[in-house]
């Protein structure tokens, strides 16, 4: 069903649909203007505002959001991350955890004194990417041994740095040119205003996702216990049924209205229109314009409001 107020969807090709996101940044913003994200499913459009001196703050309070993509903004040297494996010691600290079922005796120590280094440490760039490389090592076996003994030792050291590696030798070089001064911000909703100071933002970029929490926790159980998040706090940021996902996606309007200066734009991002018909019904009562609609040949869309 098409709502009224929505322009009819333009086919584009893959390429042109990629480059919508800066096109759209350039013409509707400037420098050191404010970019915000309710949702950050994926890099792609806080690179382009971020490549382009927008200030981007993501408030995407899915604990997991911070873990695989804030290193993306970041690319210390491979030396950097082998230094600082160097310097965590490795002891026989054995805690005894839910976890070490899953594990190989020796790479659950090696993991313990990461996570033990992690907890202490200040979260720099080469610690939030041993951070997201653990994470990316840490799979639940398919059968579990009686004896942990049996399943394959991992060295988790070894294994960060040559993940890293192939990171690092196929890095686009865009990545690097990101100023320091405009490294997207991930922080909690509550910090939007002080971060605007008084100020608005010129575009919120809008993407919700869906994910059977229970489920996720279940498969990234390790995951989730070297990152210390627990069910609840996942479950929060998933909506049990279609009433609280249509609420939610009212509340975030309501949320990005407030903080949209007048002219402003809203980029939606949705493959599936009608999960975010809420939005859009919302965005359209309150006169936002749809002042175009993109789909490119896999099926993804576009959706762009103009506030008035």
């Amino acid at each position: 069903m098409q709502l009224e107020g929505l322009k009819q969807l333009v086919l584009v090709s893959d390429s042109d649909f990629l480059s919508l996101p800066e096109k759209l940044i350039l013409a509707n913003s400037q420098e050191n203007d404010f970019v915000i994200f309710p949702y950050m499913y994926q890099g792609h459009f806080a690179f382009e505002s971020a490549l382009n001196e927008r200030k981007c703050l993501i408030y995407d309070s899915n604990p997991l959001v911070k873990i695989n993509f804030e290193s993306e903004f970041f690319y210390p040297s491979l030396f950097g991350i082998k230094a600082r494996l160097d310097s965590i010691k490795v002891n026989n600290d054995f805690t005894e955890s839910n976890a070490q079922k899953y594990l190989n005796p020796r790479t659950y120590i090696e993991v313990i004194a990461i996570k033990n280094h992690l907890s202490k440490a200040n979260g720099d760039a080469i610690d939030l990417w041993i951070k997201r490389l653990v994470c990316e090592a840490l799979k639940i076996p398919p059968t579990i041994p009686q004896n942990p003994n049996e399943i394959a030792y991992l060295d988790i050291k070894a294994f960060i740095l040559k993940m890293y590696k192939n990171i690092y030798s196929n890095l686009d070089p865009m990545k690097t040119l990101i100023l320091h001064t405009h490294i997207p911000q991930f922080i909690t909703e509550e910090n939007i205003d002080s971060k605007l100071k008084g100020g608005k933002c010129k575009i919120a970029f809008y993407a919700p996702y869906q994910f059977n929490a229970k489920e996720y926790f279940k498969n990234n159980f390790l995951k989730m216990w070297f990152c210390d998040i627990n069910g609840e706090s996942l479950a929060n940021n998933s909506p049990q049924n279609k009433q609280e996902w249509d609420n939610k996606c009212k509340k975030d309007f309501a949320f990005i209205h407030k903080r949209l200066e007048s002219g402003g734009i809203i980029y939606v991002e949705k493959t599936h229109e009608e999960e975010v018909y809420e939005f859009f019904k919302m965005a359209l009562f309150y006169s936002y314009t749809n002042i175009a609609s993109f789909t490119n040949q896999k099926g993804d869309k576009v959706f762009v409001f103009k506030k008035s």
